[in-house]
């Protein structure tokens, strides 16, 4: 059977995965998955060639040349529809406050001093793969996968409405991210290095509002 062509329509799950200093990923409970995405922009970085052109003295066009453009990273805005204290500490590093053994919130210090690894995590979410009113039969989900990003918080506002969580990030390349440590990466078993997307008929991972645990094999 042939892949359809559809299209790739809302966002339903998010999963971050805790990172070292290096790419690799953290042992233990440094996995999270959440089904209260709202958005997620992302928006590639290009650093624009430069332009050349030469004219006669009478203002005739002799020459001209671009230089090719460069992708640097992408650039992120993730929304969320609640807010979720280990989601936030995951992405931000952060210290979480506990109300015995649950998390109620973070601590959020100051800059990370120029010493300091900066926290990371790789970034995956899903999107449905739409053909005519319905999801695809054969491949019916669409994983995108960022295996490196770095975040901040974004500008939020509390009014009398729903607050809805942001933070904005970029990526970075991952050389040690393999295939992923969830069985569930590329299927014709490719590293991702930067960013990879694919169809698959893998349903995504189910949300726990916990941390959860990931082994460090990718």
């Amino acid at each position: 059977m042939a892949v359809n062509c559809g299209v790739s329509f809302g966002i339903c799950a998010v999963r971050l995965t805790r990172l070292d200093a290096s790419g690799n990923v953290i042992a233990g409970l440094n996995s999270y998955v959440s089904a209260k995405p709202i958005s997620v922009a992302v928006n590639p970085n290009i650093d624009t060639g430069n332009t050349f052109s030469s004219r006669s003295g009478c203002g005739c066009s002799i020459a001209r040349f671009k230089a090719r453009d460069i992708f640097n990273w992408f650039d992120f805005v993730f929304t969320q529809a609640a807010l979720e204290p280990i989601m936030l500490a995951f992405l931000l590093g952060q210290d979480e406050i506990l109300d015995g053994s649950d998390v109620v919130g973070i601590n959020f210090s100051s800059t990370v001093d120029c010493d300091d690894d900066v926290p990371a995590v790789a970034f995956e979410f899903w999107t449905q793969h739409i053909v005519g009113s319905g999801q695809d039969g054969q491949f019916p989900w669409i994983h995108w996968v960022f295996p490196r990003t770095i975040w901040q918080l974004g500008d939020n506002t509390f009014e009398e409405a729903i607050s809805q969580p942001v933070v904005n990030g970029y990526s970075q390349s991952n050389f040690l991210w393999g295939h992923g440590p969830y069985g569930d990466g590329p299927p014709d078993d490719q590293e991702v290095t930067e960013f990879a997307v694919w169809k698959t008929d893998t349903e995504p991972p189910s949300e726990e509002c916990a941390a959860q645990n990931v082994t460090a094999t990718s």
